[in-house]
Parts: structure tokens; sequence; C-alpha cells
């Protein structure tokens, strides 16, 4: 056992870290988002890899930051709980529901067809919605004054993201409705 690291250190984390720097910071040298986005026009062509890469491409650094201590905290100790096989399985579930649920439902839309979704909002909020529902008597504290866990964090997390397709357009934010959708499902299987 490495020393320093804690007790809920993953592989499958360190992966998902390892992938988010390389195309975040690769896409961010070379002014190359746009070749990672998903863009559902572009996948109808034949580029596939943007099913997988637009989760991990994250375009700015404080999103980068907060990305990597979802994936740490929230994912180890997921990892931690569910081995390294039942993480994996929850976010390959999570991309690739929220990947081809993106593509199908703007084949529907014309306008749609073009918009690129990037980054890591959708991944976070299913690990967080995960995390709040598996463990539920855990809390978090936000900003010294809230203090909030299990379904409430959970459901709270999920309404955000509705509040923030009232805002933006559920279009816009299709994949992060998927992946709270999807989150919320696979746990409710879980406690089935």
């Amino acid at each position: 056992m490495v020393t320093g690291l804690p007790r809920w250190f993953s592989p499958t984390v360190a992966a998902l870290l390892a992938a988010t720097f390389a195309l975040s910071l690769g896409a961010a040298l070379a002014d190359g988002f746009g070749a990672l986005a998903l863009v559902p026009d572009r996948v109808w062509r034949g580029e596939v890899w943007r099913l997988v890469t637009w989760v991990f491409a994250v375009p700015g650094p404080r999103a980068l930051v907060a990305t990597a201590v979802v994936l740490y905290w929230f994912g180890g100790e997921l990892a931690a709980r569910w081995r390294e096989p039942g993480l994996r399985r929850f976010v390959a579930a999570i991309v690739g529901v929220t990947g081809v649920g993106t593509l199908a439902l703007t084949a529907m839309i014309p306008a749609a067809r073009h918009l690129p979704y990037l980054g890591s909002w959708a991944l976070c909020d299913a690990l967080v919605i995960a995390w709040a529902l598996e463990f539920p008597d855990r809390r978090l504290r936000v900003y010294g004054v809230l203090s909030i866990g299990g379904r409430a964090l959970a459901y709270g997390t999920a309404g955000l993201t509705a509040l923030a397709a009232i805002y933006l357009g559920p279009i816009v934010v299709l994949p992060e409705l998927l992946a709270a959708i999807t989150a919320l499902a696979w746990m409710s299987a879980r406690r089935l």
C-alpha cells in the first residue's frame, strides 16, 4: 500500500483523472476543444469518439479543478463501496446513456444537431447523486452554512440541473438532464 494516499484510492478514479487532465490540458494547449465536443451531426458523420471525449474535456481551469475534486472524492468513495468494477459500470452507463441519448434526442430536433456539448457537469452530477444516495447519513457543508446530504443532496442536484434547463433551455443541458435521470434510475435499481 502506498502511504500518503487515502484508503479509497482507486485505479478507476486515477484513470478518469488522467483522461480528464490529458484531454482538457491537451485541448487547451492545442485549441482543440471543438474536436472533442459531442456534436451530434459530427457523430452521425462517423466521428464516434465524440460520444466519449466530450465528458472528459473540461474547457476552464475552475471547472477542471472542481471536476478533479468531484472525481477524487465522490468517485473514490463510491469505488471503495462498489469496488472498481461497480464504479466502472456506473461511469460507463452515465457516459454511454448520456452520449447516445443526446444523439438520439437531438436527431429529432434539427436545430440541436449542431450544438456542441462539452465538459464534466453531467458526470459530476451523476457522481454526487450516487454518493448522496449511497451514503445517506453523510453530509456536505456548503460555505460553512448549509449542511446537506442524502436524498436532499441527490434530488437537489437533479433539481439544480432542471433549473438550469429552465433558464438555458432543455436542449442546452440535455446531457446533464440525462445523466441525472440515469443516476437516479441506477440508484433506484440498486435499492431493489
